[in-house]
């Protein structure tokens, strides 16, 4: 017979993982950008990827499954390509073919 887990509740999840926030990554467009000047939708997916990655890192260390049931728990953002242009005054985001 298998015991039955005890059932923790689950810690409060911070402002940083629950939503993008584009700010806290300006670094890493700001690197991207400066290797490729202009290119506004790969700046906009190097901080949609440092956002995906810290989140993954929290949830594992904190033992939350990102994916029940099939459903993603928090939901995915899509990357902050007007943000990039904003702030950084890059042309509008040619789409790679």
């Amino acid at each position: 017979m298998s015991r039955r887990r005890a059932c923790l509740t689950p810690p409060e999840v911070p402002g940083y993982v629950a939503e993008l926030q584009p700010d806290r990554y300006r670094d890493a467009a700001a690197n991207y950008l400066e290797r490729h000047p202009g290119d506004t939708f790969w700046a906009a997916m190097a901080v949609w990827r440092a956002f995906l990655a810290e989140r993954r890192g929290w949830m594992r260390a904190h033992g939350i499954r990102r994916y029940v049931d099939g459903r993603d728990t928090l939901g995915t953002p899509q990357p902050p390509v007007a943000w990039v242009q904003e702030t950084f005054g890059t042309p509008q985001a040619r789409w790679p073919s």
